[in-house]
């Protein structure tokens, strides 16, 4: 039948499969920007310095990076003012993708690749409490609370450095990532106490 009622199991397996696809499009199109960031960062730094010019659009800057490709973001997000006339194109957008490379997209690799070994042992497990599967969540949660402490602190005051050699900085907190943080790392607790509880209940069957 077209509508014919679904077991628990197999509902509980297609979410999984649903979860894992939409993972798998996510991971190739993270891949795919990490990439391109990477290349185009080898890209300007090959370039001559004139080649590179960053453009203020009132409320973003933005500078082109790879094949007609460019990169925007609020000016707010830097603590200083940015005079896009005198600024050294090269030198700043060269600086941008490498500290964004460094603060954000090398962790959230690392949250996908331990996402993908709590995939790997659901798949394999006969029981989400695992020992390995808290570990990793562990691990994320880690990663999400250096994200929201760090991230936009190291972009800031790496640009500043680099640009005005003066260590500055401006909000730099991102608190939904913090939470993130702070709420799989309750979740990890919570799977390793369920996992000895697993434990209990095998060793008495």
């Amino acid at each position: 039948m077209l509508f014919k009622k679904r077991s628990k199991e197999e509902l509980e397996y297609r979410h999984f499969s649903w979860i894992r696809t939409f993972y798998y499009m996510y991971l190739f199109l993270f891949i795919w920007n990490f990439l391109a960031n990477l290349i185009g960062l080898v890209s300007i730094l090959s370039r001559p310095a004139s080649e590179t010019e960053i453009m203020d659009s009132g409320s973003h800057l933005w500078f082109y990076f790879l094949d007609g490709s460019y990169v925007q973001f609020p000016k707010e997000f830097l603590p200083f003012r940015v005079d896009t006339a005198t600024v050294n194109g090269q030198v700043f957008a060269a600086s941008y993708l490498l500290l964004i490379l460094a603060s954000y997209k090398l962790p959230m690799l690392f949250i996908l690749w331990k996402s993908f070994c709590i995939l790997r042992v659901m798949r394999h497990s006969y029981s989400p409490f695992m020992p390995e599967i808290a570990r990793h969540i562990c691990w994320i949660g880690r990663i999400a609370l250096f994200i929201g402490f760090f991230e936009k602190l190291i972009v800031q005051a790496g640009m500043a450095l680099i640009m005005y050699n003066k260590f500055v900085f401006e909000n730099p907190m991102e608190i939904s990532w913090i939470l993130t943080g702070l709420i799989l790392l309750l979740v990890s607790d919570i799977y390793k106490r369920g996992c000895a509880l697993q434990k209990e209940v095998d060793e008495t069957l």
